[in-house]
C-alpha cells in the first residue's frame, strides 16, 4: 500500500512519520486541514508545496524546538523544516544509522543544539561536537566478539561501511548479532552464506525483507554445500526467491562450484530444456536450439562466478590488508588478534609495531570507499572505468573502455575470449568529466539476463512504477553518480543518438526532443543545456534493432 507523510504537532515539538493512512486519514490528504494536531499528505504534493506546509505550521504555533522522526525518509526535507523552524533538538526515532550525506545535511542546521539517533560514526560524532552538537546514542545490543572476528572487523566504524556480509557459521546468537550489523550498518549489498538450514536462510531474509532501504543479493556458495541442501531444497530455493524478489528488495544467486558444472550441466540442461522440447527435437532446428540455450546457462553461471570473484578478491583484499601488515611485522602475532583491539594495541608497542589504534581504524574507514574498490578492480583489469547497478534488474557490473568499441564485443572483465562480452563505455567518452552524452554498451542475452539482457525491464509499466527504480548508480573515482531515467526505446538501428557532445544548445534540444519522441513512456524530468545524459544501449532481441535508455545525471541536491 501507499504510504504518506504524517506531521503531528505536540506542543513545541513535530512529529514527522511517513506510513501507510486508515480510511478517515485518507480523507484529509492534502487538503491542509490540521485534524487533532495533524496534517496528512503524499510525497509528490509535500515536495512540491514544502513551504506552504511550513506556514501553516508556523500558523497553528509559532514556535517549535524540537523534531522527532519516526521513519527512514527523505532528510533533505526534514533538514529544510529544521532550518525554517530554527529547531534545537532532533530525535530520530528507529533503530537504524543514515547515511554520511544525510547526517551532513543536519550538520548543515545552524539552531541544532542536540541530536539522539541510533547510531553514528565517530568522526561524523566529532563533526557535531565541533559545532557545539550533543550526540546521544542508543545503540545498547552489541554485537558479538564472535561476528566481529568472522566479518575482519576492528570496531562498528568499519561494519558501518561494510558491503559484503560473509556467513560462515551458524552459532547461538547469529540473528541478532545480523540485526544489529543491519541497524549501524548502511553500505551492505551482498550476503554471502556459507551454511545452510530453511530456518537460517529464511531468517536472513525476514531480517533483510524488515530493513525498507535495502537492495540486497544473496549468494549461496554450493562448494561449501557437504550435504546437498541446495540441490534437496531447489525448488523450495526458487520458490523463496521468486518471492523475495517481487515483494522484498533482495534475490538469491547460487555460485556453483567447478566439480558440480562439470558433473551436473548436462543434468540441469536437460531438465530446463524438457518443457522446450517437442516431439519436433528430432530436426536440427530444435538441436539448434538446445546447443544455444546450453552456452547461455554456461555463460551465465560463469558470469555470476566472475562477479561473485570479483567482490570476494576486492573486499578479501581490503579486509586482510591491515592484518598481512601486522603479521608481516611480526610472525608472534596472534590471528585472533582482533578479538580485543585494546590488548592488541598494547601488545604491538611491546613489539614495535608502529601504527596506533587510530592510524588502524582511520585506514579501515577509508577502505570501503570506491576508490579503494576501484584500484582493486583496476588491478583485475586496467580499463576499468567505473561500476554501474541497476534496480531491479541482472545489472550489477565493472564497466571498462578500450581504445575501439570493437574489443569487450567478444572479451569478458578478464579479458578472455568470451561471445557475451562486457559492459564497456564508448570509446570517444571522459570518463572522469562525462560528456554531454556518455554510451555505455552491451550484449543482449534473454535466456538468463546476463549483460544487458533485464535492460528491457524499463520498459515495462510495472518496472516503473516503483519510482526508485528510476534513478541507478554509476560509481566512479571521483565519487558515486545518480542518473535518472527519462526516455526509452527499441529503434531500428541508427547511430542519431550516438552523438557524445553538442555544440550549442540548439543541437542538444533537437537531440532530446528526438529520444523523447521515441520514447514508450513520458516523464516530467526537465532536460536542459548543459545537464549530462548517460545512454544505455544494446540489441533488441534480434535484427538490427536497438534498445536504448537515457537518463540523466542528479545533481548532489536531488
Amino acid at each position: 500500500m501507499k504510504k504518506n507523510i504524517i506531521l503531528t504537532i505536540y506542543g513545541s515539538t513535530l512529529i514527522y512519520d511517513f506510513r501507510e493512512l486508515n480510511g478517515e486519514e485518507k480523507k484529509l490528504v492534502n487538503k491542509n486541514v490540521i485534524s487533532n494536531n495533524t496534517l496528512f499528505y503524499t510525497i509528490n504534493y509535500f515536495k512540491k508545496n514544502l513551504d506552504n506546509i511550513i506556514s501553516i505550521l508556523v500558523n497553528n504555533n509559532n514556535y517549535y524546538d524540537s523534531v522527532i522522526v519516526k521513519k527512514l525518509v527523505t532528510f533533505k526535507y526534514v533538514a529544510y523544516i529544521m532550518m525554517r523552524l530554527r529547531i534545537q533538538y532532533l530525535k530520530l526515532d528507529f533503530a537504524s544509522t543514515l547515511a554520511l550525506d544525510d547526517y551532513e545535511l543536519f550538520r548543515e542546521v545552524e539552531t541544532l543544539k542536540q541530536i539522539d539517533c541510533y547510531y553514528m560514526p565517530n568522526f561524523i560524532e566529532k563533526k557535531f561536537e565541533e559545532k557545539n552538537v550533543i550526540v546521544n546514542l542508543y545503540n545498547y545490543n552489541k554485537v558479538s566478539d564472535r561476528f566481529m572476528l568472522q566479518q575482519d572487523s576492528l570496531d562498528y566504524e568499519t561494519l558501518y561501511y561494510r558491503k559484503v556480509l560473509d556467513i560462515k557459521e551458524d552459532y547461538p546468537g547469529l540473528l541478532e548479532d545480523i540485526k544489529e550489523f543491519l541497524r549501524i550498518n548502511y553500505n551492505l549489498k551482498t550476503i554471502n552464506i556459507y551454511v545452510f538450514s530453511k530456518e537460517l536462510i529464511s531468517n536472513i531474509i525476514d531480517l533483510v525483507k524488515n530493513d525498507e532501504a535495502r537492495d540486497v543479493i544473496v549468494f549461496l556458495h554450493q562448494k561449501d554445500d557437504r550435504g546437498g541442501f541446495i540441490t534437496s531444497n531447489f525448488d523450495w530455493l526458487k520458490k523463496l526467491n521468486k518471492t523475495c524478489r517481487n515483494e522484498y528488495k533482495c534475490e538469491f544467486r547460487i555460485v556453483y562450484s567447478n566439480s558440480f558444472i562439470k558433473n551436473n550441466l548436462f543434468k540441469q540442461l536437460t531438465f530446463n530444456n524438457l518443457k522446450l522440447i517437442t516431439s519436433l527435437c528430432i530436426y536440427i532446428s530444435v538441436v539448434s536450439l538446445i546447443i544455444i540455450k546450453s552456452y547461455e546457462y554456461i555463460d551465465k553461471i560463469n558470469i555470476d562466478k566472475l562477479n561473485v570473484d570479483i567482490i570476494n578478491s576486492t573486499y578479501a583484499a581490503n579486509n586482510n590488508k591491515e592484518l598481512e601488515q601486522l603479521e608481516e611485522s611480526n610472525s608472534n602475532i596472534e590471528n585472533d588478534i582482533i578479538a580485543d583491539i585494546e590488548e592488541e594495541i598494547a601488545a604491538n608497542k611491546e613489539k614495535k609495531v608502529t601504527k596506533t589504534r587510530e592510524e588502524i581504524i582511520e585506514d579501515m574507514k577509508k577502505k570501503y570507499k570506491f576508490e579503494k574498490v576501484f584500484e582493486n578492480l583496476k588491478k583485475i583489469n586496467n580499463e576499468t572505468v567505473g561500476y554501474l547497478v541497476i534496480n531491479n534488474t541482472e545489472i550489477s557490473y565493472p564497466v571498462v573502455q578500450h581504445s575501439d568499441n570493437n574489443y569487450y564485443l567478444k572479451h569478458d572483465f578478464y579479458k578472455k575470449s568470451k561471445n557475451v562480452g562486457w559492459i564497456f563505455m564508448d570509446y570517444r567518452n571522459d570518463p572522469k568529466d562525462f560528456d554531454d552524452n556518455t554510451i555505455i554498451y552491451g550484449h543482449y542475452s534473454s535466456g538468463y539476463g546476463i549483460m544487458f539482457g533485464t535492460l528491457k525491464n524499463i520498459l515495462t509499466t510495472s518496472w516503473r512504477s516503483n519510482k526508485n527504480n528510476m534513478i541507478f548508480t554509476f560509481d566512479t573515482p571521483e565519487g558515486t553518480k545518480r542518473f535518472k531515467i527519462f526516455a526509452g526505446y527499441k529503434v531500428d538501428y541508427t547511430t542519431d543518438y550516438l552523438v557524445t557532445s553538442f555544440g550549442n544548445e540548439k543541437d542538444f534540444n533537437k537531440f532530446v526532443e528526438m529520444i523523447r519522441g521515441r520514447s514508450n513512456f513520458t516523464t516530467d524530468d526537465e532536460i536542459n543545456y548543459g545537464d549530462k545524459i548517460l545512454t544505455l544501449s544494446t540489441c533488441a532481441g534480434g535484427g538490427n534493432r536497438r534498445l536504448v535508455i537515457h537518463a540523466v545525471l542528479l545533481k548532489e541536491e536531488e
